[in-house]
């Protein structure tokens, strides 16, 4: 268990990052073991830097104690949240779109975080409420009965009558939720809710669905076959919980593909117009190992039409940085539905074609966000993005 607070890096390119993800642990968890993977007990958090390049993995860990004194009410749930708050704006969080990932209570903690944020008049506080775009609770009680249910069974040391004073009489899990809520529709905060299906310790359901539904929105709890303790720990990727993490991940990715300063600076993951030191290979060469030199004609002139207009647009146009998001959202896009799912995996030309079609030429061709680009700009795009060396076309 956590003694001391503890703020941790684990993956990813810190200062270009299109978005950073904290987890947060809760009652009796730690920064580490709270988020270990079924039987190989592997960190799993850091499974999803391998998926998405370009995102930033960090871990909160604080004395998870804390839940006990809140409850004996001799440390007030507040100083630990505006404590971690000050921890994480002096570490720069909040330069880059934000996503929470919480556990148990966890997850309560996380919505003091967000009130103490969003009232506070400090700006590196309020940046982190205002980069706030998803927050995920896995079993996370956001009712008093709940809550109290939760501690029980989780850390029963507690004696019945502390547990009482969780029972909501006094309404701050109340007014904590309902600003949640508010914050929450205000800033179009993204929320997800999974709750347990099996008996913790053989005795109790702790987070049942009406238990774990926060009341935001469009927010429907999913229920996941593992008890409280063990489902935040995925047995492999292919579990749920996991995948429909990458799921909403991914939709964040897509919405917010640059993030941009005052000044007009983009914090994107790169800046396209220059080349990337990864693979330093010609498009031809990569066409070539790929076994796709017959296509070599067309994607360099595709990709030659999309350079001629993207070096005319100057540094921080509001064109530029269009297709600054387009070239994103082109890349991440690739990655994870072209390159790590089929190239990787030895997929056929027709099934790379087909990925590549659905995944990544209409689902941006059809969004407004990016002005409807054609299919063929979309295409200028990705061989653009060959030729610059921020992908490749054949398997590593």
């Amino acid at each position: 268990m956590t003694t001391a607070l503890e703020f941790q890096h684990v993956c990813g390119e810190a200062e270009n990052a299109q978005l950073d993800v904290l987890f947060i642990h809760g009652l009796t968890g730690d920064a580490s073991g709270t988020w270990s993977a079924g039987e190989t007990k592997e960190f799993w958090p850091a499974w999803l830097c391998e998926k998405f390049p370009s995102i930033n993995i960090y871990t909160v860990g604080y004395p998870s104690s804390i839940f006990e004194k809140w409850a004996k009410k001799e440390m007030n749930l507040h100083e630990r949240a505006n404590n971690i708050i000050e921890q994480l704006a002096s570490c720069g969080i909040g330069k880059h779109p934000i996503a929470l990932v919480t556990h148990s209570l966890g997850g309560i903690l996380a919505k003091e975080i967000m009130r103490a944020c969003n009232e506070s008049r400090d700006d590196g506080w309020r940046d982190i409420s205002d980069q706030t775009k998803l927050v995920i609770f896995m079993a996370t009680p956001h009712k008093g009965a709940a809550v109290a249910a939760t501690v029980k069974i989780i850390a029963p040391r507690i004696s019945s009558k502390f547990i009482d004073l969780l029972s909501n009489d006094s309404g701050y899990l109340t007014s904590l939720n309902q600003s949640y809520r508010d914050l929450a529709s205000t800033n179009k905060i993204a929320t997800v809710s999974y709750y347990e299906k099996f008996k913790t310790k053989n005795a109790i359901l702790v987070v049942s669905d009406e238990s774990a539904d926060p009341g935001v929105g469009k927010t429907r709890p999913v229920g996941i076959d593992a008890d409280h303790i063990n489902i935040c720990k995925p047995e492999d990727r292919d579990a749920l919980i996991y995948i429909s993490l990458c799921r909403h991940l991914e939709k964040v990715l897509e919405s917010y593909p640059t993030a941009i300063d005052d000044k007009g600076n983009s914090f994107g993951p790169d800046d396209y117009s220059q080349a990337s030191d990864t693979d330093r290979r010609t498009l031809l060469q990569k066409l070539i190992d790929a076994g796709r030199e017959h296509e070599y004609q067309k994607a360099n002139d595709l990709q030659n039409k999309f350079a001629r207009k993207y070096h005319k647009l100057g540094l921080y146009t509001d064109a530029k940085q269009k297709n600054d998001a387009v070239l994103s959202a082109v890349e991440q896009r690739f990655i994870t539905h072209v390159f790590n799912t089929k190239i990787c995996n030895g997929a056929n030309d027709g099934e790379i074609a087909t990925a590549l079609q659905n995944n990544v030429i209409d689902p941006i061709a059809s969004n407004a966000e990016f002005g409807f680009p054609s299919p063929s700009a979309v295409l200028q795009a990705l061989y653009f993005l060959t030729e610059q060396c921020y992908i490749q076309w054949d398997k590593p």
